[in-house]
């Protein structure tokens, strides 16, 4: 199976003198960020080293004020910095809730973890990730065909999954090497020198913010993390991993050496930072889907997720009480005409060509007979754009999401290439018509 290979959002896949070249897709999501829930604000720790007068949260700010150690949260936060909000510290974090009522909360805050180590909850630094919602994530965590095609993991396996009215559990058996997808050449050579793990981990969602996880598997230390989802901007999303190890993961003795070596800090402390941002990382080329995929009102999933359907109505019991989905403005049919795309010289074979068209985003192709193939660029399945990380494999098209296969003429195939005679029809790929003339390609648009 050839990867997927994603290049710079940023960048046009085809020539620049296309009468149709532009910058790549830009995400527009009409989900809200401001969702009922709790969701991590700032780790204590940064916010006693930087002290900040704002920070970002939703599409506006809040304010924090400390109260000293008398109080029974030791900060005091106000939304916009005028309403009081309710504000919870647990494992070194800053929580806050968000919904119809800030101070009175529709759940209480959720106790993250039952047994918790005797050792350092220790928080990565923070990433934004652009054009992303926060269910984005979620969704990712319940959706099991993903972690082949994207994180080119050798085994996963989802079950005991259970969604509730406030959280979603599930289990994951997993054999993978962290940092196999990265986008960053250094990590992904890094990777091969790193052991393969094999590994459980049990997750519980409280809410959109709150991914709870431990972790336990062979050769591997027993884990506590904490993933922190929180919304900044219209359209970013915040992302903190809180990592904890298990103390007695080191000999006592050699613990006491490296304590003197350091001034008293510990190895198992320095080993969750480094796993909270090697967790972190494997977002990243997630993050390049979702900043370009198109948001599906209704998805449509195969038989077998069943359970990402429910993930997915689970998160839209978090939206505010009469929230409707913008609807997609469609274009009259008196305003349709031939438009240029590009050159047929520059279709080349063998490549995934994409373009953007006022408010038409399209990809090209051409098939083994030469001939050009002209379709929607979102993939029906999942909403993922094929223009970022699909490829052409035997004549097929991947998509990068889910690794299914579309034949020369949109057909899916599902995610094995060798099933080209059965195709599964909801998912075929929408056609786009065009035309070649004088050596130049149109589309009716």
């Amino acid at each position: 199976m050839e990867p997927a290979v994603f290049d710079d959002p940023r960048t046009t896949a085809h020539d620049s003198n296309s009468a149709a070249a532009k910058p790549g897709c830009k995400r527009v999501n009409p989900r809200p960020q401001r969702l009922n829930t709790w969701f991590t604000l700032i780790p204590v720790a940064e916010y006693e080293k930087k002290r900040p007068s704002r920070i970002p949260f939703l599409d506006t700010f809040v304010t924090v004020e400390p109260i000293g150690a008398d109080g029974e949260t030791p900060y005091a936060v106000f939304f916009e910095g005028k309403l009081p909000m309710t504000a919870v510290v647990e494992i070194g974090v800053l929580f806050v809730w968000y919904g119809d009522d800030l101070q009175k909360p529709d759940r209480p805050f959720p106790t993250l973890f039952a047994e918790p180590y005797d050792s350092a909850y220790v928080t990565s630094t923070a990433t934004l990730f652009e054009d992303t919602h926060v269910m984005d994530f979620v969704e990712n965590g319940s959706d099991n065909l993903h972690f082949r095609a994207v994180h080119l993991w050798e085994y996963s396996k989802i079950y005991d999954h259970v969604v509730t009215a406030e959280t979603i559990t599930l289990k994951q058996d997993t054999r993978f090497r962290y940092g196999s997808c990265s986008t960053r050449r250094s990590i992904r050579w890094l990777s091969k020198v790193l052991p393969k793990l094999e590994l459980t981990q049990d997750y519980v969602y409280h809410g959109p913010g709150l991914a709870v996880v431990g972790a336990t598997g062979s050769r591997i230390p027993r884990m506590h993390a904490l993933v922190s989802l929180t919304p900044e901007g219209a359209n970013r999303t915040r992302v903190y991993v809180t990592m904890a190890i298990d103390p007695a993961t080191f000999p006592a003795a050699v613990e006491r050496v490296y304590g003197a070596i350091t001034r008293g800090r510990r190895l198992c402390d320095l080993l969750a930072r480094i796993m909270a941002n090697y967790i972190k990382n494997e977002f990243d080329v997630d993050a390049i889907i979702w900043k370009n995929k198109k948001y599906l009102g209704a998805s449509a999933l195969l038989p077998s997720e069943r359970h990402l359907r429910d993930v997915i109505e689970w998160g839209k019991t978090f939206y505010p009480k009469g929230f409707h989905a913008p609807a997609t403005p469609e274009r009259p049919a008196e305003a349709r005409q031939w438009r240029p795309l590009d050159t047929l010289d520059n279709v080349a074979p063998g490549q995934v060509h994409r373009y953007t068209i006022d408010d038409a985003e399209l990809i090209a192709r051409r098939d083994a007979g030469g001939t050009v193939r002209v379709y929607d660029a979102f993939c029906p399945h999942q909403g993922a754009h094929l223009g970022f990380g699909g490829v052409i494999d035997r004549d097929c098209l991947r998509c990068p999401f889910h690794g299914f296969y579309f034949d020369s003429e949109g057909r899916c195939i599902g995610p094995n290439i060798a099933n080209e005679h059965s195709f599964i029809t909801s998912l075929n790929l929408t056609s786009v018509s065009h035309r070649v003339r004088d050596g130049r390609i149109e589309v009716w648009l």
